[in-house]
């Protein structure tokens, strides 16, 4: 049984993630059908749409969900527990969403205006276009566009040269996927459920009210009365993509704790894992890497809606640790799940141990480029020490 959101009704936080809680159930009921098809069944999509979902971060003038980077966060990590591929789909789905706040309006009547629920996916992997009269000819494969199969729109990337020695301009552009061609690409030992494909543009044309600048969607607007538009880019995108990862190490610390118990611990004299004092330090450490995990990625999360909130502008610095701290809480959470592999032992990689699916998706997510934690480190290092070379443009 999934709640269903009254279609023009604005839900709370608290109904939103009872929404994300009662469609857990599903998604562990079909969790083995989207490792098999390398994508979400039509049945997990529409649970997701009845429970508005795919209105998150849409304008409200169009029965979007404008609601904090918070309950975003808690919806995703509340999904991941039964499914991080479902979890990470809505996840890329809302910032999609979230970037078309920085289009124009006939693009966000286009997009939204006859279906609130539309689903987007994209992939900022950059293809050459095209400049003509009427807006920007593609040509080209994007590749890593998670929710793909499900998918009404893509938002792909594009760079255009105007002059050989100036930097290009970046885009994104908003295609109807009946446009595009999908490949069957997403062949992959982890997330196999969020079916990743290819988009592949032969000759599309798109139009002008339909391209944003990449400038406009990375820099946040502080003096704008929306919202959405006042939100950088960079912050909260990466923040989507920790959040499934959040999920899996709750499931993964849940479970170990769970079969601790009654499972025994061969090659010693315990019975019981639970009574090993060294598996209770192996799960106290997990716990707590978890812990400073999620600390770190709702702090983030928090000062994000606090500065839209009060119009304020985020310097480069802070931005800087924004993108530190989130390769650093993927980190922890890779780290705290080997713990856990380690104290339940061989038994993890049995195939029907759920316990070798929460491994292989955790080490694929937290390998997603905005969530490398060297470069974050880097850009918050060089922030600190003053020094002024930049190596992102995502911070």
């Amino acid at each position: 049984m999934t709640a269903t959101i009254e279609r023009n009704s604005q839900p709370t936080h608290a109904e939103l993630v009872d929404s994300a809680v009662q469609i857990q159930e599903l998604l562990r009921n079909r969790l083995s059908d989207s490792e098999f098809k390398r994508r979400q069944t039509d049945e997990v999509i529409d649970a997701l749409t009845k429970a508005g979902f795919f209105r998150l971060n849409k304008p409200s003038r169009f029965g979007g969900y404008h609601v904090g980077l918070r309950t975003v966060l808690e919806i995703t990590e509340t999904l991941a527990e039964a499914d991080a591929s479902a979890a990470w789909v809505l996840a890329l789905a809302s910032s999609g969403a979230w970037a078309i706040n920085r289009g124009s309006e006939q693009l966000q009547e286009e997009v939204c205006g006859a279906d609130p629920d539309a689903r987007i996916s994209g992939s900022g992997m950059a293809c050459p276009a095209r400049r003509e009269r009427a807006g920007l000819r593609l040509n080209g494969r994007w590749g890593y566009a998670s929710g793909s199969p499900h998918s009404t729109w893509a938002a792909l990337a594009a760079t255009v040269t105007e002059d050989a020695d100036q930097q290009p301009d970046g885009y994104f552009c908003l295609v109807p996927t009946a446009q595009l061609q999908l490949e069957d690409t997403w062949h992959t030992v982890g997330m196999r459920g969020t079916g990743s494909n290819t988009y592949l543009a032969e000759d599309v044309l798109v139009p002008e009210h339909r391209c944003i600048p990449m400038a406009d969607v990375i820099e946040g607007l502080p003096s704008s009365d929306e919202p959405m538009r006042r939100l950088p880019f960079a912050p909260a995108a990466n923040l989507a993509l920790i959040a499934p990862l959040l999920g899996i190490g709750r499931a993964a610390l849940a479970m170990t704790i769970d079969k601790a118990p009654s499972k025994a611990m061969h090659h010693t004299f315990f019975a019981r894992q639970s009574d090993s004092v060294g598996v209770q330090l192996q799960v106290a450490e997990a716990a707590l890497k978890l812990e400073t995990a999620r600390l770190h990625t709702y702090r983030v999360a928090d000062d994000l809606d606090s500065a839209v909130a009060n119009r304020r502008e985020l310097d480069y610095l802070v931005r800087a640790k924004m993108r530190a701290q989130s390769g650093f809480a993927a980190q922890q959470v890779l780290d705290a799940i080997q713990l856990l592999l380690n104290v339940h032992g061989a038994a993890s990689f049995a195939e029907s141990s759920l316990m070798q699916q929460y491994w292989r998706d955790a080490n694929t997510a937290a390998r997603h480029a905005g969530l490398n934690a060297s470069v974050g480190y880097e850009v918050f290092g060089k922030a600190l020490l003053d020094v002024p070379e930049q190596i992102s443009a995502m911070v």
